[in-house]
């Protein structure tokens, strides 16, 4: 479901605070996590991430939220921003429908999408967790990089990619 009213975006944003605290903390400090959090899935982030053409989409389980993710199309790909899904709905095959609703979007020639070829995400190289569902998906890591958040923080991560697929 997209992301379109103020409620939805304080469901995501509430929904961000419960999965970065519970995954992240054996990845950033505590500081961080709530860095990050102001900086890029507060209300005021959220918005305007919306405003630049970055797309949200309520992830749902037996009509309840489930998680989220993000995209934004460029050029050249699809920017997958965003994949969270909370502890309890994880393993039951959310990120492989997420990724196979991209394959349809953007494979679909009535959308006109068809020179957008591949799917691109970054991901924390402590994420070994994060790093396997996305190569079982079929990610290959494109290389590293080393980004300065601000606030004192640099996120150290891999570049992924992987085809579009045919629907």
């Amino acid at each position: 479901m997209p992301v379109a009213t103020e409620k939805q975006i304080i469901e995501v944003e509430q929904a961000a605070n419960n999965v970065w605290h519970n995954y992240y903390k054996d990845i950033f400090s505590p500081e961080q996590i709530s860095y990050m959090l102001k900086k890029y899935q507060s209300r005021e982030a959220l918005r305007k991430q919306l405003q630049e053409g970055y797309i949200y989409y309520m992830l749902l389980a037996d009509d309840k939220l489930a998680g989220y993710m993000c995209m934004l199309r460029t050029d050249e790909y699809v920017y997958l921003a965003r994949l969270y899904i909370k502890a309890e709905y994880r393993r039951q095959g959310l990120a492989r429908r997420s990724i196979k609703y991209l394959d349809t979007i953007f494979s679909n020639p009535e959308l006109g999408l068809l020179h957008i070829n591949k799917i691109r995400l970054k991901v924390e190289r402590d994420n070994s967790f994060a790093i396997n569902v996305y190569e079982h998906l079929g990610f290959r890591k494109v290389r590293s990089v080393d980004t300065d958040i601000g606030g004192g923080f640099v996120c150290k991560e891999y570049i992924m990619e992987r085809p579009i697929r045919g629907i």
